[in-house]
């Protein structure tokens, strides 16, 4: 007796309602500006840099100290093209292992983001 080979057929049609969607990863977008950008990460030098406002955006750590961040906010508002300030939701540490740093950073100044797409996070909060 011969066995008569079955036909597969495949469904070749793609569910794209399941298809996952890519998800804002900003841990990848820090290091991708930290490494093919300009970041001025720290305290003390993002406080100098805003006087000399060079910075396209601030990102900083969600423990970051009130008195700190009320000053980003007071120097913010005496520049005439006010940053945009982004909270960033880990903690400090989060944020210097972010940077590839085995240290706690505060704050990150943004001066040229490089490749990264960082600034995309202005789009969406507003």
């Amino acid at each position: 007796m011969a066995k008569k080979k079955k036909s597969k057929q495949t469904d070749t049609s793609v569910d794209l309602s399941r298809k996952k969607k890519k998800e804002f990863d900003i841990d990848t977008n820090i290091k991708v500006a930290y490494k093919t950008g300009k970041v001025i990460y720290g305290k003390n030098q993002v406080l100098r840099g805003l006087r000399d406002n060079p910075f396209k955006m601030l990102i900083i750590a969600n423990n970051c100290p009130k008195e700190l961040e009320s000053q980003f906010n007071y120097y913010n508002s005496l520049l005439k093209n006010k940053l945009f300030i982004y909270k960033y939701k880990g903690s400090s540490w989060d944020l210097g292992l972010a940077c590839a740093k085995p240290y706690m950073i505060s704050a990150i100044g943004i001066i040229d983001q490089g490749d990264s797409d960082l600034l995309s996070l202005k789009t969406k909060r507003n």
